[in-house]
């Protein structure tokens, strides 16, 4: 194990350069300058998966740069959205960096950063690669950028300074959620209502069933399970765990 706090935008760049099996980066938040220096320093062969943060609100506040999600997919990077996720690790072949750091500007230039170097740490990998193939985590597609596109298109523009730092990703709150709500097909605004109804933020499945009678199919519950998934590809729910969800315009 080794400690490392200076030069990290050197030895970043020296890692992606030598890697020549895989590349796996789990960030929060990234910057689009910070992908593409990626991209142009990696060997063309080798395998890269990201985990990230790919929420309207983190996305909104300009945390997670659309740009980069965009640039990692045109250049065949898997990325796979984890909603909830906090941790940053960056894997370079048998090199294994656990570290306070995002994939942005304040990392490389301002922000003091540890990491913490391991080498051949198999059980690390391991939990990257069980959160990476998680069936409930998704992958994220073009359509999913020009989706969200979409709707930022439609909300009030936030300010894009990366100096404003009382901006938090977990505070922005969607004034105009009717905006949003327009972009909803007529089903899927049938579940968000319903979900309204329900006082808890965060709520199972069982607790919108009651309103299956609103649902004409002859199969209600899976109308609604279906609705609850395509609420979370839109970007107002966040998936907790089997039959639970957190809404995300509170």
């Amino acid at each position: 194990m080794q400690v490392i706090k200076t030069n990290l935008k050197e030895i970043f760049i020296e890692l992606v350069k030598n890697s020549k099996e895989k590349i796996y980066l789990s960030s929060p938040f990234i910057k689009e300058n910070i992908a593409k220096l990626i991209v142009e320093n990696k060997k063309d062969w080798v395998d890269c998966k990201i985990l990230t943060k790919f929420t309207l609100p983190n996305i909104r506040s300009w945390w997670l740069d659309l740009e980069s999600i965009q640039y990692f997919t045109w250049k065949d990077f898997s990325v796979k959205n984890i909603s909830n996720l906090h941790a940053k690790i960056f894997i370079f072949d048998n090199n294994i960096i656990i570290t306070s750091a995002n994939l942005t500007n304040w990392w490389f230039f301002k922000n003091l950063e540890y990491w913490v170097l391991f080498q051949n740490n198999s059980e690390i990998e391991k939990d990257f690669l069980n959160f990476y193939f998680d069936k409930n985590h998704n992958l994220v597609e073009e359509k999913h950028i020009l989706k969200i596109k979409e709707i930022i298109s439609k909300l009030p523009k936030i300010d894009k300074k990366e100096e404003n730092l009382s901006l938090d990703e977990n505070d922005i709150f969607l004034e105009d959620i009717s905006l949003v709500k327009k972009s909803l097909s007529k089903w899927n605004l049938l579940t968000y209502e319903c979900i309204n109804k329900i006082w808890k933020n965060i709520f199972k499945t069982k607790d919108i069933y009651k309103y299956e009678n609103l649902f004409k199919w002859k199969t209600p519950k899976n109308t609604i399970r279906r609705n609850l998934q395509e609420l979370r590809d839109n970007w107002l729910l966040e998936f907790i765990e089997k039959w639970v969800y957190k809404k995300l315009w509170l």
